[in-house]
């Protein structure tokens, strides 16, 4: 179950589109193939832009008979899942309510209530934030809902993705 920083970090960076296509072809591979879970809150932030990730995922969706974009937002028991991060974030007073506001409204709370409604695992780069932190963080919210998360790379080894020539 990929972030949106899981597309946007390697475009902007490491695995630019032009340098890197081998990363961008087999992540496709392990998406159509549902090894990695692409939702639709995540699907939505990734195509605001006007860039080559907006184009790949467009492009994926031209090619690929199957709706290979998963509904969470259309599943009741995801539905569900949310409605219960919701109350956690708003009941926990060390958030400010400005951090609630904008984590409640992004795809971060979709893509944590979808794993846990589907048994799947978060792939995030955010990091576990300090205790005191008044920021809503994926990492953290995962650990309250019981959900585990990993990284990219550490995905990237458990689908068996091998970036060569």
């Amino acid at each position: 179950m990929l972030d949106s920083n899981t597309f946007i970090n390697p475009k902007n960076e490491y695995y630019a589109f032009d340098i890197a296509p081998g990363f961008w072809s087999q992540l496709e591979e392990k998406i159509i193939a549902g090894r990695c879970k692409l939702i639709d809150a995540i699907e939505e932030e990734i195509t605001q832009g006007n860039d080559d990730l907006k184009d790949w995922v467009k492009n994926i969706e031209k090619e690929t008979p199957q709706d290979f974009i998963f509904k969470a937002k259309e599943d009741e028991n995801v539905v569900e899942y949310y409605r219960q991060i919701a109350e956690l974030v708003y009941g926990d007073t060390q958030f400010k309510s400005e951090n609630k506001e904008t984590f409640l409204s992004g795809a971060d709370p979709w893509i944590i209530a979808a794993a846990k409604a589907w048994g799947d695992t978060v792939v995030t780069f955010e990091k576990m934030p300090p205790s005191n932190t008044m920021k809503v963080k994926i990492p953290d919210i995962c650990k309250r809902m019981g959900v585990p998360y990993i990284d990219l790379y550490e995905m990237i080894r458990k689908v068996g993705m091998v970036l060569k020539n």
